[in-house]
């Protein structure tokens, strides 16, 4: 009886630790990290990371994980979206009207006015 509770208590640490461990591993291909030329990190904390992106027109923006997100556009743009389950889109953001970003891998090219834009990916609240 005494195995089986050790066993437990054990197997839930493993559970607790790989969760914790997956919370602070950041995406395999994170943007700042992989393309600092289009991703600056501006802030970091435990709560946000706030991504400059900036991409010249009609440049493509490799594979890239992004966590979930709000996109606040610094000016006016168009770019496709590729997502890694083969689906894409066309993208059009205002300046300054924010948008949700879902957490993924995705690759895009910007349009002929190119992005400048803030990603300011969300981080699970501290308890």
């Amino acid at each position: 009886m005494k195995s089986l509770a050790s066993a437990a208590g054990l197997a839930t640490l493993l559970i607790l630790g790989s969760g914790i461990v997956l919370a602070q591993n950041p995406a395999k291909n994170d943007p700042a990290k992989t393309d600092p030329a289009h991703f600056k990190v501006e802030l970091d904390n435990n709560r946000v990371r706030v991504l400059h992106v900036t991409v010249a027109p009609n440049t493509k923006v490799e594979l890239h994980d992004v966590d979930d997100a709000v996109v606040v556009p610094l000016t006016d743009y168009e770019s496709t979206l590729k997502r890694a389950n083969g689906g894409t889109s066309v993208v059009e953001r205002k300046t300054g009207k924010p948008a949700w970003v879902p957490a993924g891998a995705r690759e895009f090219e910007a349009g002929a006015k190119g992005v400048d834009a803030l990603l300011i990916e969300l981080k699970p609240a501290a308890r």
